[in-house]
């Protein structure tokens, strides 16, 4: 039988909670020559099976599956998402990459997994506005109105640059100063969300 994580894609990339509000963030970048490049939402719901529910988030999460509906200015992409995390000891991500698939209703796809046993987790609701400059590539995140993170891809989309190592993305990062909660270079959104929603302490 064909082993499917052979040919998955693996890419590094820190995501950062930042410690300013939406406008002072937005004025940091426009003083380093960030513009703005793109801008989308993504609303996901994920789905658990009740067996599968615990006190550990991380486990939740491996455990589920996602719905996602991408809503940009000129299209939508609807998809299943299962996102692979690997860990350290440290519970920093060392390897990830997204298994997904296309789908045609988020009211389908809801109703197929809930009739497999699946139920409903959390939900997020982000908006996402890229910025760049021309040597770095952030993307802002305003999370259920909430949080406010700063993830950094591998691959830029509109520059022409690619981090060899998670050590060269917290190294870009870090020269523009931006304050960020607990010196935490991979804080995990669904992790946080998991842990306000049902109360689950550190």
């Amino acid at each position: 039988m064909l082993d499917i994580m052979e040919n998955v894609v693996y890419e590094n990339e820190i995501t950062v909670e930042v410690d300013l509000s939406i406008g002072e963030l937005k004025q940091l970048l426009d003083d380093n020559g960030f513009t703005v490049k793109n801008e989308y939402d993504i609303n996901d719901i994920y789905m658990i099976k009740k067996e599968c529910r615990s006190h550990n988030p991380l486990k939740m999460l491996k455990d589920s599956v996602l719905i996602r509906n991408v809503i940009g200015k000129e299209k939508n992409t609807k998809k299943i998402v299962y996102k692979h995390k690997e860990y350290n000891s440290n519970e920093e991500i060392t390897k990830q990459a997204n298994i997904e698939c296309q789908i045609l209703s988020i009211a389908d796809a809801h109703n197929l997994l809930t009739f497999m046993g699946y139920n409903d987790l959390i939900t997020i609701n982000d908006h996402i506005t890229v910025y760049a400059n021309s040597e770095s590539e952030f993307a802002i995140e305003e999370v259920n109105d909430k949080h406010l993170y700063i993830e950094i891809e591998q691959k830029c989309r509109f520059i022409n640059r690619v981090y060899d190592s998670i050590e060269e993305l917290m190294t870009d990062f870090s020269r523009y100063n931006i304050p960020i909660k607990n010196n935490n270079y991979f804080a995990k959104k669904a992790e946080d969300e998991i842990k306000e929603v049902y109360k689950i302490g550190d």
